[in-house]
Formats: structure tokens, sequence, C-alpha cells
């Protein structure tokens, strides 16, 4: 957040004003890309040439009649139109600072100024404009900026340029002012603009109220395909404390937090009737909330088991069966190898070193370190840390920061200690995997994990950077990803998730953790 903004400088075309390339019939690309880079077009936008004046001189350049270049100008300027999502963000950039100035800054010619005054843009709530063709002078000439900042009266790092070129917003910043470059849907629909503006937090909590019980996770690439899941749930309710914004469903069936319908997962994970405590199946989690897109009957899972437990506040452990007696479910649920798996099932023999964490550090929790029944479980969860065994996520998990976030709240969980201390390389290996480009959610796992180990800000400032630059319009993050479907490989994440990461990650930051 860049801090005492004082002004805002837009640019017309390709800014607060887009136009479609397709429309203009009579010249090629290349032909109107000739005349756009001829100096004879930097004599229109600083009001020496006419436009038929100008037309002329294209006319030689491209050898065609200066009608036709005429006719495709107007063809240019009849696709002009304005750029409702940027409006509205400048509308509710006034509506939180009444104080900010906006402006316009654009080489266009004076009789194009003209025709584009009268799009409903709501000029009224630019304080002035700054046309290259009354001004004489044109983007990125210095003098044109100078002459700007003096009109304007603020310091250039008070003012803030969005454009959609790249020497002119070279030019704006090489005088002290902040630019935006406007390339991609973000800075085009203003989120870039509010992401340097305004407050990320605050606006990352309203995003999770606004959506409670409603964060439900998405598959990537197929954002329409809902899963509702009962692991995000509980994660979020971890990250954030507030069990008001999810929902999810007890092992007994029985729902907390929304009403999403009926349909239960075919695997009955409880006995009605029965007591709760001292019935193992009422403390056996599934992943899905609802019946899952892949199979009917799908088992309950260490993993989601673990983080339930993990997450539960204290007052809920008398809903579900006594953590001892889960204890000893998965302790005895182990493969040849005497490594604790991932489904309660004997048809699904699975182990899953990022579900091998999540066991552990329930054993951890809950005074069971010492347990000898894990010891092949650590060690494998050791071995796999070494020898980056995760580096392309898993059968499970799409991404590495999935283990290497996992492996990290297991080794706060047993700190200090022998397992502590073999798992000590959390910290080089989250050093390795900084500024590695990957999707939203898995950086949010990633920094996250490097607040919780100490790791010195300085070195993932650029990976925080990013993280707070993706922040949508909204106030949410985008859903990312970081497990993803075994069988069909489908890759999910939850725009819920993303968001409660992010905002734990700005209060750490803000907080010196």
């Amino acid at each position: 957040m860049a801090p005492d903004i004082k002004a805002i400088v837009f640019d017309l075309g390709g800014v607060l004003l887009k136009w479609d390339h397709r429309s203009v019939t009579i010249l090629s690309p290349s032909q109107f890309l000739a005349i756009m880079n001829s100096t004879a077009w930097y004599d229109l936008d600083r009001g020496i040439l006419t436009i038929k004046e100008a037309c002329e001189q294209f006319g030689l350049i491209l050898n065609v009649e200066p009608s036709m270049i005429e006719n495709a100008l107007e063809e240019a300027q009849l696709s002009l139109a304005v750029n409702a999502p940027l409006v509205q963000t400048i509308h509710d950039l006034k509506a939180i600072n009444p104080d900010l100035e906006f402006y316009v800054m654009s080489n266009i010619s004076r009789e194009h100024y003209k025709m584009v005054r009268n799009l409903e843009l709501h000029w009224s709530i630019f304080k002035a404009a700054f046309i290259s063709g009354i001004e004489g002078m044109r983007k990125p000439d210095l003098c044109f900026f100078r002459h700007v900042i003096q009109r304007i009266e603020f310091d250039p790092s008070q003012i803030v340029m969005i454009d959609d070129t790249v020497e002119n917003i070279c030019a704006a910043r090489s005088l002290g002012m902040h630019g935006i470059l406007v390339n991609d849907g973000a800075s085009k629909s203003g989120a870039t603009l509010l992401n340097l503006l305004c407050d990320p937090l605050p606006r990352a909590e309203a995003y999770l109220k606004n959506n409670a019980r409603k964060h439900h996770c998405v598959v990537e690439g197929k954002e329409n395909v809902v899963i509702k899941d009962n692991f995000a749930q509980m994660m979020i309710w971890e990250l954030t404390g507030d069990e008001d914004l999810i929902y999810f469903r007890w092992p007994s069936g029985e729902l907390h937090g929304t009403d999403i319908g009926s349909n239960i997962n075919g695997q009955t994970n409880g006995v009605n009737g029965s007591p709760i405590g001292s019935d193992v199946k009422n403390g056996l989690w599934n992943y899905f909330c609802e019946e899952p897109p892949t199979s009917r009957n799908f088992p309950p899972d260490a993993d989601t088991t673990s983080t339930a437990y993990l997450s539960l506040p204290p007052e809920y452990l008398s809903e579900v069966a006594d953590v001892e007696l889960v204890l000893d479910a998965m302790a005895m649920n182990v493969n040849s190898d005497g490594i604790m798996q991932t489904y309660f099932s004997s048809d699904r023999p699975r182990t899953t070193p990022e579900v091998c964490c999540n066991i552990l550090r329930l054993f951890y929790r809950f005074g069971h370190g010492s347990d000898h029944r894990i010891r092949k479980t650590e060690e494998w969860v050791v071995s796999c840390l070494k020898n980056n065994a995760c580096l392309n996520g898993g059968r499970y998990y799409s991404t590495p920061e999935s283990f290497l976030y996992f492996v990290t709240r297991l080794y706060k969980e047993c700190s200090p200690g022998r397992l502590a201390n073999e798992l000590d390389d959390i910290k080089d290996k989250l050093e390795e995997r900084l500024n590695v480009p990957t999707n939203p959610l898995s950086l949010a796992l990633r920094l996250f994990a490097c607040q919780l180990v100490g790791i010195d800000e300085k070195l993932y400032r650029k990976d925080l950077g990013t993280l707070l630059s993706l922040q949508d319009r909204d106030g949410g993050w985008p859903a990312g990803h970081f497990c993803c479907m075994g069988r069909t490989d489908a890759r999910i994440g939850n725009r819920g998730l993303t968001t409660a990461f992010a905002a734990s990650i700005i209060r750490k930051q803000r907080e010196g953790i």
C-alpha cells in the first residue's frame, strides 16, 4: 500500500477507454502500427497537424489514399467504449478518500479529443485533462510530465500514472511518480490500483465475512465445478478462529453451519444412538461434505480427521470420539513398511507424506509424540524432506509448498525435541523455493511457512509483494490450488482459504512475527 497518494493520472486510450482493433478493417494491423510510429502521428498528437494534414502524410507512408486512412481512424474512434470496471474503481476510491484527485493525461489530437468528450465517461470526476493536442507536448516527453506535475502541484511521489505504454510508465517513474502499466485483467479493472491505495487486510476480512459459509473449493480451469469439502473448511477455521465463516459435516452425518442439502456421502461415518466419545466412527472424518464427484462410497481419511481434531476448539471435542480412539485407529492402520496410511479403508492402501505430517502433528498435539508406533512414519517424513521427495507434489497434493507447509506445522508442533531437530532442514528447503513462480494458494502456503519458522522477511519480500498484488477487486484472492484428485489429477483450490492465509500473513508481517 503506497502512502500519501494524492493524485492519480489516467491515460485515455487503452486505459479509461478501450477500443476493438478488429473494427479497423480498412488498414491492416501492420499498416496502422506504421502510421502510429511515424513523426506525422507525433505531430498530430502535439497539435502541429490537423487530422486531414496528417492523413495526407500517412498516405505517402503507406501509398494509399488519405481518405481511406481518415475512414480507418474514424472506425477506430467509433469502436471506443468506456472501461466501466475501472471507472467504477475511480468512484470507489473517491468514496473512500474524497480528497483524492483524478486527472487525464493523453496523447490525442484536439479533434479526436473533441469526439471522445461525447462518450459517457463521467468527465466531471476528473479535476483536469492534459491533452497533447492542446498542450503541444506528448508522452513520453519528460517536459509533458513535468508540465503535468507542475500543474497538479503535488510532489511526484504523491502521484500515480496509469498508462498502457511501457515507455510512458518509464518516463513517469524516472521523475519519481508511481507507475501502473495496464497490461492485464487486474490493471484494466482497477484491482492493481486498489491494491496500491487501499489497506488489503480490511478488504480481505470483508471478503471472508461477505462470503461466509460459501467458501467452496473449485477445480482449476473449471471454476463452475464446486466441491463442498470438510478439509479446506477446517483449515480456514484453524487460520481464522471464526466458525461463522465455514460449514462442515460431522462424522455422524450432521451438518454444521449451513443448509447445503441432505446429500450425504455414501459412507456412513457415525453410529446413531451410541455414546459419541466411545465410538471411533464418530471421530473419523471424510474429506467430502457432500457426495464426491468421483466415487459414491468414499471412505473417511486420516488427513481430514487429523486436520479436524487440530482445528476444533476444545469445547467441541466432546462432540466427537475420544481422540485416543482415533490415534489408536491411525497407529494400527499401517502398511507393510509400518507407515500410517491415508484412508481408513482396506481397499485404498495409500501412504502420503503430507498426510503423515498431519497425523504426526495430531499425535504430538495430544501428548503422544513418544509413541513408538509413529517412528516409521516420522522417519519417512524426515527422509522425504531431506531428499526433496515432494518437489513435484504428489498423488493428492499438487505443489511442493503443500508438503513444506505441513512439515512446517509439524516442526512447530514438535519443537523443541528430537523430531524438530531432524526436521530442521525445513528452513533451507523453504528458502530454496523463494521467488519460484507458483499459483496464489501455493504462494500463500510458502509465505505462511516462512513466517512460522522465522525466515528473514527480506528474503521473501518479493514473494510477499507478488501475493499482495494478486488481491482481487472484491478483496479476496484467487483460488489457486494445493491439492488434487488422485484419480483424475484435477487440481483443487479455494478462494476463501487463499484469502484466509493472506490475511494471516499480513497480520503477522505487521506484528513483526
